[in-house]
């Protein structure tokens, strides 16, 4: 089957996609700067936990690449509808093309899709039949980011900091006075 390419010329969506990829790459090149790196120096943090928020962040940039350029379903300009499914199919009112029952017209991209659930402006794309499972996909591996992202400065705040024998002597200075 492969994934067909699809791309949408919508500003609102490249703005989007824009500030969803400053913040990926922000993170990317953050959080290892100021906590995992110097941890990992310190020989608080393992390799591992490095590789694994860099693949993390890698999956998550693949998935929302994945997720915005593929077609979720594009109904085709002129379908061959079989005799036996054309009480299936139904005239669009928008596009005046004959579409699936449960397809809709998304007016951001200007076409039908095949079981359209939503447009989504993070991704630049419609989420239908064909991409829905690549959505949720790039669903899961943010969820995962963001996790491990949190617990990483939750670490780094309550953990890693008092470590630091810095904070010791302010902390033991502030008791004297």
């Amino acid at each position: 089957m492969g994934l067909r390419i699809h791309f949408v010329a919508d500003p609102q969506g490249w703005c989007c996609m824009g500030l969803i990829i400053f913040v990926w790459l922000y993170n990317t090149v953050f959080i290892p700067k100021v906590i995992l790196f110097p941890r990992y120096e310190e020989g608080h943090v393992s390799a591992v936990a490095i590789l694994c928020y860099y693949l993390c962040s890698l999956f998550c940039i693949a998935s929302l690449v994945r997720a915005s350029v593929a077609d979720p379903g594009k109904l085709p300009e002129n379908p061959k509808i079989p005799i036996a499914e054309r009480e299936f199919w139904e005239l669009c009112n928008k596009c005046n093309m004959m579409r699936p029952k449960r397809s809709h017209h998304c007016s951001r991209c200007g076409h039908c899709v095949r079981r359209m659930d939503h447009h989504c402006p993070w991704i630049n794309n419609c989420v239908g039949e064909d991409n829905h499972w690549l959505f949720l996909q790039l669903c899961f591996y943010t969820q995962i980011l963001s996790s491990y992202t949190l617990i990483l400065d939750f670490c780094h705040y309550y953990y890693f900091l008092p470590l630091k024998k810095d904070n010791w002597v302010r902390i033991c200075f502030l008791y004297e006075v």
